[in-house]
C-alpha cells in the first residue's frame, strides 16, 4: 500500500480509523493463521512419532527374523593362538586346535651395494640388461641405482598375480625382496640378458637364491587331531565349515561355537529402548498434565486425537499380551529354578512394564540370561511366533505381531501416521490459499477506504475554497 496523508482539510485521523477497520476485517485471517500454526505443530509432533515408530519397526523386524536367531558366536580359549568368526550356517560345537607352525613370507636380499652407486659404471650391469621376477621383466637403464631398481620392482609388482607379488625395499644398503603373502612357495626370478641379479648378490653363480633371510613356510596345525597345512594364517574359510580361522601364534586353544546370545540380548535391549521412546512420546502428546486448578492444566500437543489414543492403548496391549492361543504346553513348556511354565508372555523371560506407565524394562536380568542360555528355542518362538500356513507368515509372536502393527502405522507412504500427516498438509495448504485470498481482499478494502476518504477530503477542500472566496467577495464589497 502506498503512502497516504489524510485529514489535512478536516483534521480527521483517517489512518487511525482505517487501521481500526482493517484490524476488525483481519480477524478471520488471524484465526486461520492460528489454525495453520497449530496444524504445523501437530504435523511436527506426528513426524516425531513416525520417526520413533519406524525405529521400533526396525528393531522388531530384527527380532522376528531368522538371521538374528541363527547368528553364531565363536569364543577362543586362547586368542593369542587362534580367533574365529562363525557364519549363520555354523553348528554349535567345540573344536580343539593345536598350532605347531605359523605361515611365514619368504624374504631374500642382495649383497651390500651403496644405494647411490651407478650400477652400470660400477660394472654390476650393462644398459639394456633384463631380469625377471614372477613373470614381470625389468630393464636396466642409464644411471640405474639400487634405489631406482627398488622403485621399478615395486611398479612391476602391481602387475603380478596377488598370490606371488613381492615388495622391494632397501635395508642397510641391501635390496630386500619380500613376498606379499605367506607360504612355502619360493620366489621365481632370473637374469634374462646380462647377470645383474648375480652381480648384486640376489642370485648365486648357479642362479639359485643366494641370501634367503626368511624362509617361506606354510602354517601347520591340527583340528580335533586332523592335520592341516595352509599357506596363510588369516581368513582360513576352508578348514571348518562355517568358520573363518585366524592363526595368531603357536600353542593350543579350544573354539566354542554357539548361538550369539549377546546379539539377541542386544536386539532385545534395542527393542525395549525404541518401544519406550515411542510410548513416552505418545503419553506426552496424548495426556493432560494437571496443575493446581483445571485452568492450569497443560494438554498434550495431540490431546484427544483418536489415532494417538488408539496407538497408546494398542502398544501396551501388545507388549503385555499372552500368546496362549498358539503357545501351550506342547510347544512352549520351560523350566526355571525348579519350576515349569509356558513361555507365552514377555514376563516369562524377565521383561515387564514398570508401574502404571507404558514403559518396558528388564525386571529380572538373571532370568533373561538363564532363558537365553537354556531356553533359546522357546525364546525364539516367543518373539517370532508359529508359522501359519494360511497366512504364509509367522503369527502369535511378540515381535511378529507388533511388527505388523508398527509397520502399519509407520510405513512411509501408506502408514496411518503418514496418511494423517498428508491429510493435515492438505488442510494446511487450504488454509494458506484462503489466507492469500483474504489478504488480497483486505488490501483492496484498504485501498477503497483510502479512495473514499480522499474523495471526502477533496470535497471539503473545495468547499473551504469556495467559502473563502465568498468571504473575500463580501469583504471587498463592504470596503
Amino acid at each position: 500500500m502506498g503512502l497516504h496523508i489524510g485529514g489535512l482539510s478536516s483534521g480527521t485521523d483517517y489512518a487511525g480509523m482505517i487501521e481500526q477497520l482493517m484490524e476488525a476485517r483481519r480477524i478471520p485471517i488471524d484465526t486461520l493463521e492460528n489454525k495453520r500454526t497449530e496444524l504445523d505443530y501437530d504435523m511436527g509432533a506426528w513426524s516425531q512419532l513416525n520417526t520413533l515408530a519406524s525405529s521400533l519397526t526396525s528393531s522388531l523386524d530384527r527380532l522376528r527374523g531368522f538371521e538374528l536367531w541363527r547368528s553364531m558366536s565363536s569364543e577362543s580359549s586362547a586368542e593369542s593362538v587362534v580367533t574365529a568368526s562363525a557364519a549363520t550356517a555354523s553348528a554349535e560345537q567345540q573344536y580343539s586346535l593345536v598350532v605347531s607352525k605359523l605361515a611365514k613370507a619368504q624374504s631374500i636380499s642382495s649383497d651390500a651395494v651403496d644405494t647411490t652407486t651407478d650400477l652400470i659404471s660400477a660394472g654390476y650391469a650393462a644398459e639394456g640388461d633384463v631380469f625377471e621376477i614372477e613373470g614381470e621383466q625389468i630393464t636396466i637403464e642409464a644411471g640405474e641405482t639400487l634405489l631406482s631398481l627398488r622403485t621399478k620392482i615395486n611398479s612391476a609388482a602391481l602387475e603380478m598375480p596377488e598370490e606371488v607379488s613381492v615388495q622391494a625395499s632397501i635395508v642397510n644398503n641391501h635390496l630386500v625382496l619380500t613376498r606379499e603373502n605367506t607360504g612355502s612357495d619360493s620366489m621365481v626370478l632370473s637374469d634374462v640378458t646380462g647377470s645383474v641379479l648375480q652381480n648384486i648378490g640376489v642370485l648365486d653363480a648357479s642362479s639359485a637364491i643366494k641370501n634367503e633371510n626368511v624362509s617361506g613356510e606354510d602354517a601347520e596345525f591340527t583340528v580335533n587331531g586332523i592335520a592341516v597345512v595352509r599357506s596363510s594364517n588369516d581368513k582360513l574359510t576352508d578348514v571348518i565349515e562355517g568358520l573363518t580361522l585366524n592363526l595368531k601364534g603357536v600353542g593350543s586353544a579350544t573354539l566354542d561355537i554357539h548361538a550369539d546370545r549377546e546379539a539377541v540380548k542386544l536386539a532385545i535391549s534395542e527393542f525395549i529402548e525404541n518401544y519406550n521412546a515411542l510410548a513416552e512420546l505418545v503419553d506426552e502428546y496424548s495426556t493432560v498434565e494437571m496443575g493446581a486448578s483445571s485452568e492450569l492444566a497443560v494438554k498434550g500437543e495431540l490431546y484427544g486425537d483418536s489415532l494417538l489414543n488408539s496407538i497408546r492403548l494398542d502398544l501396551r496391549s501388545m507388549a503385555t499380551d499372552t500368546k496362549s492361543g498358539a503357545l501351550d504346553e506342547t510347544n512352549a513348556a520351560y523350566s526355571y529354578n525348579g519350576q515349569t511354565g509356558i513361555m507365552d508372555n514377555l514376563s516369562d523371560i524377565g521383561i515387564w512394564t514398570s508401574g502404571e506407565t507404558n514403559q518396558l524394562s528388564i525386571v529380572d536380568s538373571t532370568r533373561l540370561d538363564d532363558m537365553l542360555e537354556y531356553e533359546f528355542a522357546n525364546m525364539e518362538q516367543l518373539f517370532k511366533g508359529v508359522y501359519d500356513e494360511e497366512a504364509v507368515a509367522y503369527t502369535n509372536g511378540v515381535a511378529s505381531d507388533m511388527y505388523r502393527y508398527a509397520d502399519k502405522i509407520s510405513a512411509s507412504l501408506t502408514g496411518d501416521i503418514a496418511e494423517r500427516i498428508a491429510s493435515m498438509a492438505e488442510t494446511y495448504d487450504d488454509y494458506s490459499d484462503e489466507i492469500e485470498e483474504l489478504e488480497a481482499a483486505l488490501e483492496d478494502y484498504e485501498q477503497s477506504l483510502w479512495d473514499e476518504f480522499t474523495a471526502m477530503e477533496d470535497a471539503l477542500a473545495n468547499m473551504e475554497y469556495q467559502m473563502s472566496y465568498i468571504e473575500s467577495m463580501f469583504s471587498s464589497s463592504s470596503s
